[in-house]
């Protein structure tokens, strides 16, 4: 199984397995950097200099909008997705724009 961040792994092989890894990669990426997301609020207001990563969001139906206020390490699209989506992102996700991302949820 490749390390590496699985979106939108259900129903495929060894869905299990990428599931697994999501979650592995989601630990570390919580443990290097000090994130904040806001589950209620898509323009958290935080003092952005505790933070290395802030995220809002927005819930829609079957889907989330997320809002990345800061990223300041850089993060890729895949690993702000995963930790968007709590280390799951089983259903997949999506750039919308440049600090907007998409998350499918059930």
């Amino acid at each position: 199984m490749e390390r590496k961040i699985y979106n939108g792994w259900a129903f495929t092989e060894n869905e299990a397995e990428k599931g697994k890894v999501n979650r592995e990669i989601f630990q570390e990426l919580k443990t290097k950097y000090k994130v904040y997301r806001d589950d209620i609020n898509f323009n958290p207001t935080v003092n952005l200099d505790e933070y290395d990563v802030v995220i809002g969001r927005e819930p829609g139906y079957h889907h989330a909008v997320y809002n990345i206020v800061k990223n300041a390490p850089d993060l890729s699209t895949d690993e702000l997705l995963l930790l968007c989506d709590g280390g799951n992102l089983c259903f997949g996700g999506s750039r919308k724009s440049n600090n907007h991302l998409r998350v499918s949820e059930d």
